[in-house]
């Protein structure tokens, strides 16, 4: 399902934003509202994912990082220094 929102120019006016600032309000509403994965909602904004946490950052929005993000982000990491002998080469630990 695809939606279109038609905001008339006035009202973008009125709010004082253009298309790129309302898309990223909508995303972090998204992301608060509905939890919906920052990945998904940088998409929707039109951004990096590093770009949406950083301005999560700068409106001081905590970021949904559970347990089993951390366990998966250890796991990629392990799986990582296992699979890249450059890195051990070079004894970057």
């Amino acid at each position: 399902m695809q939606l279109a929102i038609d905001l008339p120019e006035l009202d973008t006016q009125v709010l004082g934003k253009n298309e790129r600032e309302i898309r990223l309000d909508l995303a972090i509403f998204f992301y608060l509202a509905w939890q919906m994965s920052a990945g998904r909602c940088a998409e929707y904004a039109g951004i990096d994912k590093v770009v949406f946490l950083d301005e999560l950052g700068k409106r001081n929005i905590p970021v949904n990082y559970d347990l089993n993000a951390l366990d998966q982000d250890r796991k990629n990491w392990a799986n990582f220094l296992t699979n890249h002998d450059d890195y051990k080469r070079h004894n970057l630990s």
